[in-house]
C-alpha cells in the first residue's frame, strides 16, 4: 500500500457520496496511508469533513488550471507534493496529462478513459454494476485480502442491505448547522414526507404536475410535505406549491439542513439526482422517477428500501448517461410517462400505510 495517496472523484457532490465507501476501504487497508482529495472549492468543505480524508486540494479549473500554462503550473504543485500512487475516478484526458506531468509514480485509472495510456494501471469499468461497487474495484489491487473479499461478493450478489460494509457516509450532523426554521419542521410529530423535484439535467426531471399530484394525496392523508430544491428549482416548486398546504424550502436550505430534513422523513420522492444519494446513505425509503436515464448505468439507490420508476418501452430511452437538455424526440414521453398516482402508491407502501394498497388496486383498475 502507498504510503501517500491522492483521489480524484468525479465533480458532483453525488460523486463524492459514493466515492466514500472506498475511501473508507483505502484507510482500513492500511491505517497509515495518508489520503488527499482532488475537489473543487463548492465540495472542499464536505470532503474535509470525512474523518478518512487528511487533506482535500481545491482545483478551479476556470482559474488556475485554465489552460495548457494552467495545467503545467497545477501539475507541478502536484509534484512538490510528492504522492506515491492516485486514482482518477472519471475519464478526462485533461486529468490524465496533468498526472502524467505530475509524475505521479503510481497513475490508476480506468481503461476506456481518454489518453489512458498515460497512467501506469488500467483498470476496465464493469459498465452493469452500480457506481460503488465500479469505485472499489478501481483500488480493488491494494485492499488488503479479506476487503477485496467482501468487494468480489457484493459485485456478484449485489448489495446486501443488512451488511454494513460499503454503506455510504455522511459526515457527523451538527445540529447547530441548522436554522431553527428547520428545526422546528423535523422537531414537530406530525410526520412529513420530502419531495426534491430537481436535476441538473431538465431531461431527468419527471413532470411538475406528478409532483403536484403527489404532493395533494400526501396532504389529503394528514402528512406534510417538505419541497426541496437549489435556486434554480425555485420556478418549478413554486408551480408545485402553488394553492397547497406545503413547506417550500427550495432555495432556502443549507445541504446540513436538507440531510437533516431527510434523515427524520419518511419518505423522499425525488428524480435521478443527489438527493437519492443522501437517502440511501440514511437509510430513508425513497421512490425514485428515472426519466431519460436508467439505474443501469449504476447511479440508482444503494442498500436502502427504494422503488424505482419508469416508463419502459421507449425507444430513446435512455437516450445520454446523463440525460440532455432537451429531449431530442420532443415528445418528453420518458418525463410525463409515469403517473403520478403510481409515485403516491409506491411511497405509501414504503411507509407501510394500508391506504397504498387499496391505490394501486384502483391504479390497476385504471390502466
Amino acid at each position: 500500500m502507498a504510503s501517500n495517496i491522492l483521489l480524484i472523484p468525479k465533480g458532483f457532490l453525488g460523486d463524492v457520496l459514493l466515492l466514500t465507501p472506498t475511501i473508507e476501504a483505502l484507510k482500513l487497508s492500511d491505517p497509515e496511508v495518508r489520503i488527499s482529495v482532488l475537489c473543487s472549492d463548492k465540495l472542499a468543505e464536505f470532503v474535509q469533513r470525512d474523518p478518512y480524508v487528511d487533506e482535500t486540494i481545491v482545483l478551479d479549473r476556470t482559474v488556475e488550471g485554465a489552460g495548457w500554462s494552467g495545467l503545467k503550473r497545477f501539475a507541478a504543485r502536484l509534484k512538490e507534493r510528492r504522492f506515491d500512487r492516485v486514482y482518477s475516478f472519471h475519464n478526462s484526458p485533461r486529468t490524465a496529462l496533468m498526472l502524467f506531468l505530475a509524475r505521479i509514480p503510481e497513475r490508476v485509472g480506468y481503461s476506456g478513459a481518454w489518453l489512458s495510456f498515460l497512467y501506469t494501471r488500467r483498470v476496465t469499468k464493469t459498465p452493469k454494476q452500480h457506481e460503488v461497487i465500479r469505485n472499489l474495484e478501481l483500488v480493488r489491487a491494494d485492499l488488503i485480502a479479506s476487503i477485496q473479499a467482501q468487494v468480489d461478493k457484493e459485485a456478484r450478489m449485489g448489495p446486501a442491505h443488512v451488511s454494513s460494509f460499503a454503506t455510504l457516509r455522511l459526515p457527523a450532523q451538527d445540529e447547530a448547522r441548522v436554522s431553527q426554521r428547520v428545526r422546528e419542521i423535523y422537531h414537530d410529530v406530525t410526520p412529513y414526507v420530502v419531495l426534491a423535484p430537481g436535476s441538473a439535467w431538465e431531461t431527468k426531471r419527471w413532470y411538475a404536475e406528478g409532483f403536484r399530484e403527489v404532493a395533494e394525496g400526501f396532504i389529503a392523508r394528514g402528512i406534510r410535505v417538505v419541497l426541496s430544491g437549489a435556486e434554480s428549482d425555485r420556478k418549478r416548486c413554486l408551480e408545485i406549491a402553488e394553492g397547497l398546504s406545503v413547506i417550500n424550502l427550495c432555495g432556502e436550505s443549507s445541504l446540513e439542513e436538507l440531510t437533516a430534513l431527510i434523515r427524520r422523513a419518511g419518505c423522499l420522492v425525488c428524480n435521478d439526482s443527489m438527493t437519492l444519494h443522501l437517502a440511501s446513505a440514511q437509510q430513508v425509503p425513497s421512490v425514485v422517477v428515472f426519466c431519460a436515464t436508467s439505474p443501469k448505468f449504476g447511479f440508482g439507490p444503494w442498500k436502502n428500501r427504494a422503488t424505482i420508476l419508469e416508463k419502459q418501452d421507449l425507444f430513446c430511452k435512455p437516450c445520454r448517461r446523463h440525460g440532455s437538455r432537451r429531449c431530442p424526440t420532443g415528445t418528453n414521453a420518458c418525463m410525463t410517462g409515469v403517473p403520478g398516482g403510481e409515485v403516491l402508491s409506491a411511497a405509501l407502501a414504503l411507509m407501510g400505510l394500508s391506504k397504498g394498497a387499496v391505490l394501486r388496486e384502483r391504479l390497476h383498475v385504471v390502466e
